[in-house]
């Protein structure tokens, strides 16, 4: 009789214990998720802001030329690169230096049809973007 109490009550010290740990565990709320991803973006972006000279250097090489256009997309692409590193870090996921080029290389492609004007525009975008990883990688491991 004394096993079967004993077997109960080591089946209720489970059940509590997994239900602390499933509480500790659970995922936040979407709102708090987004805070957090917005936070993470805020810092990357001012991690990674350069001055519009540097800027406008960068966009010349990839676009061939620095017009409003231009600068509007090279900001555009490099906000959509660091609203990526957010998420993936805000999900808790680990980022290194091969991650964060796949990232780099993934949202740029997304953008190719924008490039197409420039000879080897989403190469020399993507390589404009890949030198900001020690930047990144200062935020990301804070």
């Amino acid at each position: 009789m004394a096993k079967k109490g004993s077997f109960f009550l080591a089946g209720l010290l489970a059940a509590a214990a997994g239900a602390v740990g499933g509480l500790l565990l659970a995922p936040q709320s979407g709102k708090k998720t987004r805070e957090d991803i917005k936070k993470m973006l805020v810092k990357l972006s001012k991690e990674v802001q350069t001055g519009v000279k540097d800027t406008k250097g960068k966009v010349e090489e990839v676009f061939g030329e620095a017009t409003e256009e231009a600068m509007n997309k090279y900001k555009e692409i490099k906000t959509a690169v660091m609203e990526k590193v957010a998420e993936v870090k805000t999900a808790g996921k680990e980022i290194d230096k091969d991650k964060y080029a796949m990232i780099v290389e993934d949202i740029v492609d997304e953008y190719k049809s924008d490039l197409k004007a420039t000879k080897n525009g989403a190469t020399k975008l993507v390589s404009q973007l890949k030198k900001d990883w020690e930047k990144v990688k200062k935020v990301i491991l804070a």
